[in-house]
């Protein structure tokens, strides 16, 4: 088989030149220091944290925003946590306390609603604590904004006030119903 066959087979099962390393045992260093870990995985986290890099440092700002909330929106369909609670927020912050133990503060007058997701590693499994840059905490922006939406029934407005990846211990997300 000559280099063009063979990269042509590669790529047809889906392994760029630069994942082939992984394949055949020759990982990373990036990858290496994560001991157990799925390698796939560590390469997918390496390989978000530099696009997200890139994006930050290449693509306008609002442009970044936008892909990266719509990203997170997407996220929110797919998981469709919220889709049994619409109508029913209290459903909905039962459900989150039970299943992730988030913290939620409601305040119906002032139309707001404040989640804090606890302590530990992030709810992402495509994060790297120590290399995915803050800018991809926008993601989880928009899983907020899609799933509030879909259990409040109307648009809202997400603010994170506190990211894991900003150095805090937990995220918090500011939600205006108004």
């Amino acid at each position: 088989m000559d280099r063009k066959e063979f990269l042509k087979s590669v790529c047809g099962l889906g392994v760029c030149g630069c994942a082939a390393g992984l394949l055949a045992g020759a990982a990373p260093a990036v990858a290496a220091d994560a001991a157990g870990e799925d390698q796939n995985l560590a390469f997918a986290r390496h390989q978000l944290a530099k696009l997200v890099s890139f994006m930050g440092a290449d693509v306008p700002a609002g442009a970044c925003a936008s892909v990266l909330e719509k990203t997170g929106r997407e996220c929110a369909k797919l998981t469709r946590a919220a889709a049994k609670f619409k109508g029913n927020p209290e459903g909905y912050f039962a459900a989150a306390k039970a299943g992730w133990g988030a913290e939620i503060a409601w305040d119906r007058e002032k139309r707001r609603v404040t989640i804090a997701v606890p302590e530990g590693p992030c709810a992402c499994p495509l994060v790297d604590l120590k290399r995915t840059p803050a800018l991809w905490c926008t993601c989880s922006v928009g899983y907020q904004k899609e799933t509030f939406e879909e259990v409040f029934g109307r648009p809202v407005k997400v603010a994170l006030k506190e990211s894991k990846l900003t150095g805090g211990k937990r995220c918090v997300f500011d939600i205006d119903l108004s």
